[in-house]
């Protein structure tokens, strides 16, 4: 009967609702030709409320959405209408097992319509967890006993056919959290307690996956982690506090991947593409703060053809980032970047393949040499394009950190005008170029190279020479 089903659903279209092809795009895509094919929805549609929902913001409505997505399950699939209203639930999942052994399948979209607000829990208390400021100290580094929490929606790997549209919201709750994590606990003397944060919206191994329209708040770490293949991310707002730890918008993994048309507000990177990940396509976002688009930190299985176009930046932290370290690097070629604004960011373009920004230290900067042995899994980053970059009101112009035995190489920059402090750095980097570009600073020089060859508006520079590369660290 479930095969019925869904056959019959393929041929049904509900205009507004997450609706498209049977099969999935080539493995490969040519250069400006990303797309992802969308999930195959049925028509039929499911209302919370009729599970036993109260969107009064006090219920917990765990179980409302269980019996609903179990009775999308039993008929083929189909939405799931969020209305208006405030759903406080503890974690689910959006998928159940179907008749077809070893395949999970969904073929089901979340829909939230305006107004409606799916919310983690307020209190440690409604989750199960132990209040940290009551509990035993455990030692230092230690979770105390606390236990992970899963992320608010999730869905097993091997998932098929999924969405989550509408206009409404998703919040996680996450100001707990923050207090108590790892990065908080570094302000108190050891021995305070760190309780292990969850993600908000978790969506792994997934097969044809399309997140449209919604609005994702408050996680207590990141916010969405779409991972697999055919992934449309399109018209989201995605918002946390600067200071807030850890809450990256989303880490994306995978091929075929089409990010377009977001706002990302968040305390970490706006976009942290994931290791491994080829055919992906961002434009058109707009980041205020954050860390930036970045590739990284782990590299070890590759990524390339990346094109991000379209983008601005205001008051990020970082604009483009591609970040690896010794150990956990691979390749990383065929990256394009183009017709990308930025003002007020602190560093607007990087590329540092001696990433140590999770040691706590001042500087995001490792040892410069290897240490003896330390040849396995090195950072190789190549074919890097940047064409038709304006930026405006920031410290420095941007930094290029290769390493002596794998140098950053053939990475250039076409049509480019930057106004910083300080210039730009290249650092054990070879064949890089600057066409048609221009660095206007107010101290030192535009370009400051250490052992590095650069090819300067067709002149060709190499050696070091134009000052010192600490202030860029």
């Amino acid at each position: 009967m479930t095969c019925k089903l869904l056959l019959l659903s393929a041929a049904l279209v509900l205009p507004g609702f997450a609706q498209g092809p049977r099969a999935p795009q080539p493995a490969a895509a040519p250069q400006d030709a990303i797309t992802a094919a969308l999930p195959v929805i049925p028509v039929a549609k499911f209302n919370l409320m009729d599970y036993g929902a109260a969107g009064d913001g006090k219920t917990l409505n765990t179980d409302a959405f269980k019996s609903a997505v179990d009775a999308i399950a039993k008929a083929g699939g189909g939405h799931l209408i969020v209305p208006a209203g405030t759903f406080k639930t503890l974690p689910f999942v959006l998928t159940s097992h179907m008749d077809l052994p070893f395949v999970l399948t969904s073929h089901m979209d979340l829909h939230l319509e305006a107004g409606a607000i799916i919310k983690a829990p307020d209190t440690f208390e409604e989750y199960g967890i132990p209040d940290p400021n009551k509990a035993a100290p455990p030692q230092p580094g230690g979770r105390g006993g606390f236990g992970r929490v899963a992320p608010l929606i999730s869905c097993p790997t091997g998932t098929t056919d999924l969405a989550i549209t509408g206009s409404g919201t998703i919040d996680g709750s996450g100001a707990m959290f923050w207090m108590w994590s790892d990065k908080a606990a570094r302000r108190y003397p050891p021995g305070r307690a760190v309780v292990p944060r969850p993600v908000l919206v978790s969506l792994t191994g997934v097969e044809r996956l399309h997140v449209d329209g919604i609005t994702l708040t408050n996680s207590p770490m990141f916010h969405l982690v779409p991972r697999g293949q055919d992934i449309t991310i399109e018209n989201l707002r995605i918002v946390a506090p600067s200071d807030a730890p850890n809450t990256d918008a989303m880490d994306p993994g995978g091929q075929r991947i089409v990010i377009r048309n977001c706002e990302i507000d968040t305390g970490d990177d706006n976009v942290a593409l994931q290791s491994g990940s080829h055919d992906v396509l961002i434009e058109d976002l707009t980041c205020l703060h954050g860390h930036g688009i970045s590739i990284g930190s782990p590299t070890r299985n590759g990524l390339s053809h990346v094109i991000v176009r379209r983008c601005t930046f205001n008051g990020t932290d970082n604009g483009l980032r591609i970040k690896s370290y010794r150990g956990n690097g691979g390749e990383v070629h065929d990256i394009r970047y183009s017709d990308i604004v930025m003002k007020n960011v602190r560093r607007p373009f990087d590329i540092n393949m001696l990433y140590n920004g999770n040691a706590g230290l001042a500087t995001d900067v490792g040892p410069r040499q290897a240490a003896p042995g330390q040849t396995q899994n090195i950072p190789n980053f190549h074919d890097i394009h940047v064409t038709n970059l304006t930026v405006t009101r920031s410290p420095m112009a941007g930094r290029i950190l290769g390493i002596p035995e794998q140098m950053a190489n053939a990475i250039t920059f076409t049509n480019v005008k930057i106004q910083s402090t300080r210039g730009f750095l290249v650092q054990d980097g070879k064949d890089i170029v600057f066409d048609n570009a221009r660095i206007d600073v107010a101290i030192g020089e535009p370009l400051v190279l250490d052992n590095a060859s650069v090819k300067w508006n067709g002149t060709q520079k190499s050696g070091s020479s134009g000052g010192p590369p600490d202030p860029f660290y």
